[in-house]
């Protein structure tokens, strides 16, 4: 019974490329054929269409990583037109090519406008920040380009105990060996021990306080220890 039936469609689809590929067959098909094939070849095209237009674009997945700081070491955030606001135990300021020491204070409250450049996270806990900026504000102290300049050059470099970082956008992040407590979808918080965690397309907000990096935001993808999350249920 099975042979027969993969016989006929076989006996079906040599009859389909003989009426469509022939001389002779085209001719017979236009004459005979066309006012019948042409409503259900248009009824299949409809069919694709709609499945077509059906595919869903590509979804956002909430998610939110509540972790240490050093679980983004290694991380470059290249940033246009930012304002940036970090305090940290600071091991070298340097604005528009002074250095800058803040007397009786190992902690720093750096803040940028309308800022362009690379924040580097560094091993233990370390971060530089190189860019420029419409104006920067070190512990409350104005620092201004000179009049021939629309930007002031700055590189920052310590230890971060406050951060916020908004609208961050990346490709992807990789978080090798990552503890902490991640919450994905709908889904009940999973804890995390020496994980392997990727998220790719992010778009959201890092912050630190308290010693705890908080990434909330959405993506399109992510994967646990090489399970693909998007696909679960």
């Amino acid at each position: 019974m099975r042979f027969k039936l993969v016989l006929g469609i076989l006996i079906i689809i040599a009859i389909i490329g003989l009426l469509t590929f022939s001389p002779q067959g085209r001719s017979f098909r236009e004459k005979y054929l066309d006012k019948y094939i042409g409503p259900v070849t248009g009824f299949f095209k409809g069919i694709t269409g709609q499945l077509i237009k059906q595919q869903p674009a590509n979804r956002t997945l909430d998610i939110m990583l509540e972790t240490g700081l050093n679980a983004i070491s290694g991380q470059n955030f290249d940033l246009q037109n930012f304002n940036f606001d970090v305090e940290l135990l600071y091991d070298s300021v340097v604005v528009g090519g002074q250095n800058i020491n803040v007397k009786d204070s190992e902690i720093i409250d750096f803040k940028t406008t309308g800022m362009s450049g690379t924040i580097q996270m560094l091993g233990d806990n370390k971060m530089k920040i190189i860019g420029e900026s419409l104006s920067v504000e070190a512990n409350g102290i104005v620092f201004s380009p000179q009049s021939e300049k629309d930007k002031i050059s700055f590189t920052l470099a310590g230890t971060p105990t406050s951060l916020s970082l908004d609208n961050i956008e990346k490709d992807a992040m990789t978080f090798p060996d990552i503890s902490g407590t991640l919450k994905f979808k709908d889904w009940p918080p999973l804890a995390l021990e020496n994980d392997n965690l990727n998220i790719q397309k992010f778009k959201g907000t890092i912050t630190l306080g308290e010693d705890t990096l908080m990434i909330i935001g959405k993506v399109e993808k992510a994967s646990l220890n090489g399970v693909d999350l998007s696909l679960q249920a």
